[in-house]
């Protein structure tokens, strides 16, 4: 239906001029010049791309380093395009309208006749589904509707409103001198209004319609006194809850708080809210006095203060609409609860039950709630608490979750486990090739939409496997090719969103076309595939770079994505049928200044590993020379390789490739196996190998090369360099350099003693300190300082609450009482990664003045020196 374009609104016309076309000069043959500070501020990034429903327009915005966002829209075919200064965020309305907010005016700029209307005082606004019903909040509290542009209806002091998922209704609230009242706008084919609350001494919030848009639930506050209402729209029939009503818990009260979000059964049939109890909690029994800090407490004393001083701590409950019943579900001794798929049952489980314990996320015994009776049973002991090795089927019959390295299936109905991929001898989860680390499985995608089959994926592929494991399918054949394939989420429209304790979950038809990501597990390229019915696999949108955000057109077999490499700037793309079209390449003045490449390369460790590893190559090499060699490190960093990186000053940890690269530095980012039990000297085993292929290749001057990480790659730096003096210069930020000590550390990010990040997480020990001293000192930095050569920079944030600065103040202690090379520099208004632009612009200056002293043999900067140097 083609989409009427509003008339002006209060006399306001402006006439937008298209952009100008640049003029080609022929002949003319320019001279790469060598890319500089001054340069930087040229570069922009492009983002938030969108398609028009049919595919005929693309927008997108390029915002530049001063703040300065400017908007685009193109037309696919004609490459007709409008320019828009300053704005932000912009829709499509049809294929003839492009909308957005400029200050505090809505602006609606036809693309066919090249004029704007405006409409002032607009602080949101949203179009109905078929794109004639306009609706604006004007002034703070006047909600508009218009359609076609004509002004059909005011409402005056609106306090919330809310759209229904289909975008045909709006649900709203007013309130004026303490009453209030709550109606609704049907805004499908013809305008309606429908009162709901006629005006009351109440004020009404927290507005949420069901997922059909046939009922809305909202709250009632009145001086402290809170009601649950619930309206049936088809029904037209208006039912209220109170705290006081008989078939409440006793000793509990309704809380509009959305600590517990109000949500509405996809049946309709059930509410779920908050409650709290209707009395008090003492919050001042650890508020003064001694602090009792008792070993055996479940919760270390700061958690346990920080628990003491909310006085009413919410918990689930769910209204059962026919019955009239109301049931806790979540409670002080079961606080965790997620609902199954069509909303019956309750998981529900005590999240502290095995606390003293050192896992980031702890295990859980798990009881299955029936939410009509109230009854539970327990359904699952000792589990992780790991929310993606728990999924749950859309139908309600069925749990699936991960045990003893294999997909197991819980029948509700029969309350029968069945162990769904056992014999299949896949490896479903990371315990082969990263051991010491916290288990993780592959993952649990979703369901296919029929329920009949559990998709699961291996280090590779997707599996679609039935709930009683008798049918086993590989969807993909990325093992074969070593291409990891992924669901595409984003394109994924049968979703079920956020379920409190739990995620999202998907379902997928697979009797049509669904999209797939694809990673290239060697040469590091990522794009799309498509898995087709009966047909298996294809490339859809796949090369040598990386491709990314690919979005279809909503009534068109039209899309558009990103494509980029290190030396090509991010082009936008646009492709129906077989081709694909380049309708913009950000960035063009690229080409003006020389400009490194990347490729991925492999060497292996002492045991055999095949590895990977960035490698970006100078600006104009030369094959003939060598360079000098930046070496970064974390775990996984050479997936990087086919990233375009803007130049620019304001770096958040001071590393930014594409200024090493034009400054004749080569760049690796180096990957590492690790071994359990051996942290530091997996880094070394790794990280040397990579560095002597990049030597081998003639690529690096062996003399110098610089060691660069951050957080758990400044550990890894932080102990390599005590073990090898490879490195000409070594830089460290946010890193542990005392391992035993940050081990007995109690995080005040998270209030937990940092000991899980050792035995169960990244730093990969696999078993306490007690069980195991002799490896904690030997992977310790500080222990092993006295053998450093390597000068060595370190910075820190004051503020950081994740790697506490004193454990860059501990190294410093360490190397000033060793006499060592060293310089910590740390930044009194900044945390763990550097937000301040200041803090950006000094680190960056002076990560280059490190390497540019120790790899170049540039004169040491001022602050470089010591008080006897200077």
């Amino acid at each position: 239906m083609k989409t009427s374009f509003l008339p002006v609104i209060y006399g306001v016309l402006t006439i937008i001029l298209i952009g100008l076309v640049p003029c080609s000069v022929k002949g003319q043959v320019l001279t790469k010049r060598q890319l500089t500070e001054t340069d930087y501020p040229l570069w922009s990034t492009m983002g938030l791309e969108r398609l028009s429903e049919k595919g005929n327009w693309v927008s997108y915005k390029m915002s530049y380093e001063n703040n300065v966002d400017t908007m685009f829209v193109l037309h696919t075919k004609t490459l007709k395009k409008f320019v828009f200064p300053t704005v932000r965020v912009g829709q499509f309305l049809g294929e003839d309208a492009f909308v957005f907010q400029r200050k505090e005016a809505l602006v609606l700029f036809s693309l066919s006749k090249s004029i704007e209307q405006i409409i002032p005082n607009v602080e949101r606004y949203n179009f109905a589904a078929d794109g004639r019903f306009l609706v604006t909040l004007e002034k703070g509290t006047t909600l508009v509707i218009r359609k076609n542009g004509q002004v059909l209806d005011s409402i005056e002091h609106v306090n919330e409103y809310q759209w229904n998922t289909e975008s045909t209704k709006v649900v709203y609230a007013t309130s004026e001198n303490g009453t209030g009242a709550v109606g609704y706008i049907s805004l499908m084919g013809n305008f309606a209004k429908h009162t709901i609350m006629r005006p009351a001494v109440q004020t009404f919030k927290v507005l949420k319609w069901q997922d059909r848009g046939k009922s809305i639930a909202f709250y009632g506050i009145d001086n402290g006194n809170e009601e649950l209402y619930y309206y049936d729209l088809v029904a037209d029939h208006l039912k209220i809850l109170k705290s006081s009503d008989k078939n409440f818990p006793t000793g509990m009260k309704i809380t509009p708080d959305q600590n517990v979000a109000l949500n509405v059964s996809r049946d309709g049939k059930k509410v779920f809210f908050g409650i709290a109890n209707s009395i008090a909690k003492d919050t001042t029994i650890l508020s003064g006095g001694v602090a009792i800090w008792n070993a055996k407490d479940k919760m270390i004393y700061p958690n346990r203060k920080l628990l003491a001083t909310v006085s009413y701590p919410q918990y689930l409950a769910a209204w059962n609409l026919e019955s009239n019943v109301v049931q806790q579900l979540s409670t002080e001794q079961q606080p965790w609860a997620m609902l199954t798929g069509k909303q019956d049952y309750a998981l529900v489980a005590d999240s502290y039950q095995y606390e003293p314990q050192y896992k980031w996320i702890a295990d859980m015994d798990y009881y299955l709630l029936n939410i009509e009776t109230g009854t539970q049973e327990l359904f699952l002991n000792t589990q992780s608490g790991y929310m993606d090795q728990m999924g749950i089927s859309p139908d309600d019959l069925y749990i699936t979750y991960y045990r003893e390295g294999d997909w197991w299936v819980y029948n509700v109905k029969t309350k029968e486990h069945t162990n769904a991929t056992k014999g299949l001898n896949i490896s479903w989860d990371n315990r082969t090739n990263d051991p010491g680390t916290e288990l993780r499985a592959w993952g649990q995608p979703g369901w296919t939409t029929d329920c009949k089959s559990i998709l699961y994926y291996d280090y590779y592929d997707i599996w679609a496997i039935s709930p009683d494991g008798t049918q086993r399918k590989r969807l993909t054949q990325g093992r074969e090719k070593q291409l990891r394939f992924r669901f595409d989420t984003s394109a994924i429209s049968d979703r079920q969103e956020f379920n409190y304790s739990a995620v999202a979950f998907y379902s997928y038809d697979l009797s049509k076309n669904v999209l797939l990501t694809a990673l290239d597990m060697y040469s590091g390229a990522n794009g799309y595939y498509m898995l087709q019915p009966n047909k298996g696999i294809t490339p859809f949108v796949m090369g040598n770079n990386s491709t990314s955000k690919l979005q279809k057109a909503k009534n068109s077999d039209a899309y558009i994505y990103v494509s980029q490499q290190f030396d090509n700037p991010p082009s936008l793309l646009f492709k129906k049928g077989a081709d694909s079209t380049v309708l913009l390449q950000s960035n063009v003045h690229h080409k003006n200044y020389q400009w490194g490449n990347s490729k991925m390369i492999h060497y292996r460790d002492s045991k055999g590993n095949l590895l990977n590893g960035a490698l970006f190559y100078p600006a104009n090499y030369d094959v003939t020379k060598q360079y000098p060699l930046i070496v970064y490190i974390y775990e996984i960093v050479s997936r990087d390789v086919n990233q375009y990186v803007n130049p620019t000053i304001h770096n958040t940890l001071g590393f930014n490739i594409t200024n090493l690269t034009t400054n004749g530095y080569a760049v690796l980012l180096a990957d590492i196996a690790f071994e359990k039990g051996n942290p530091g000297y997996s880094a070394v085993d790794c990280v040397t190998a990579a560095t002597n292929e990049v030597i081998e290749m003639g690529v690096a001057d062996s003399g110098r090369i610089g060691l660069m990480g951050h957080s758990f790659g400044a550990y890894e730096t932080n102990f390599i360099i005590t073990q090898t003096n490879m490195f000409a210069a070594a830089l460290s930020g946010s890193g542990v350099s005392d391992t035993m000590g940050h081990y007995f550390t109690i995080n005040t990010d998270d209030n937990l003693i940092d000991c899980w990040r050792h035995e169960n997480q990244q730093y990969r020990m696999g078993s306490s300190f007690f069980e195991n001293q002799e490896g904690y000192y030997r992977n310790s930095p500080l222990l092993n300082a006295s053998t450093i050569t390597t000068p060595l920079l370190t910075w820190a944030g004051k503020l950081d609450e994740n790697v506490q600065p004193r454990q860059s103040e501990t190294f410093y202690a360490a190397l000033r009482r060793l006499k060592k090379e060293h310089v910590m520099l740390v930044y009194p208004n900044d945390g763990h990664i550097f937000y301040n632009s200041k803090n950006q612009e000094d680190l960056t200056q002076k990560v280059t003045n490190w390497f540019g002293c120790y790899l170049k043999g540039e004169p040491k900067s001022k602050w470089m020196k010591s008080d006897v140097d200077q």
